[in-house]
């Protein structure tokens, strides 16, 4: 059986899919998360584009605390904040799928954060989260 490789993952506000040509628009790309409390709400969308798989795997989306180190995909850990499942139909190896999957998950606190696909328990790609808090003084200390 192939192992699927990634190719983009991009988090952002949206994607919109022409239904014309098929073409994905990203929309407001990121790698930052600003709030002025904490834990806050976060809701955005992993783009993905995947190639190389051949058949029915279980792919995962999750969010983990880089605080805590990596996360164990046979256990629940504290690391997890987020974690969403599901079933990927590869028909073609050589087909570029891509993939729009929303998460919506409380932030518990500022830090790094790191956004995991993974395919059969295998981490494709990591992109990192910084969670930030805004409202930073203007001497560029914080209030806490």
């Amino acid at each position: 059986m192939l192992e699927p490789y990634c190719l983009a993952m991009v988090l952002c506000d949206g994607v919109h899919r022409d239904a014309a040509t098929g073409k994905h628009t990203l929309l407001g790309t990121f790698n930052t998360f600003s709030s002025q409390e904490f834990p806050t709400a976060a809701q955005f969308v992993v783009y993905c584009a995947i190639t190389d798989g051949i058949g029915t795997m279980p792919m995962c989306l999750r969010i983990v605390d880089a605080e805590f180190g990596i996360a164990e995909s046979d256990e629940q850990t504290p690391n997890i904040v987020f974690e969403t499942e599901l079933k990927f139909t590869f028909d073609d190896p050589l087909t570029v799928y891509e993939l729009a999957i929303g998460a919506g998950f409380p932030i518990p606190k500022a830090g790094l954060y790191h956004c995991e696909l993974l395919v059969n328990g295998n981490v494709l790609m990591s992109r990192r989260i910084l969670a930030v808090r805004s409202g930073v003084n203007e001497g560029g200390s914080d209030d806490e």
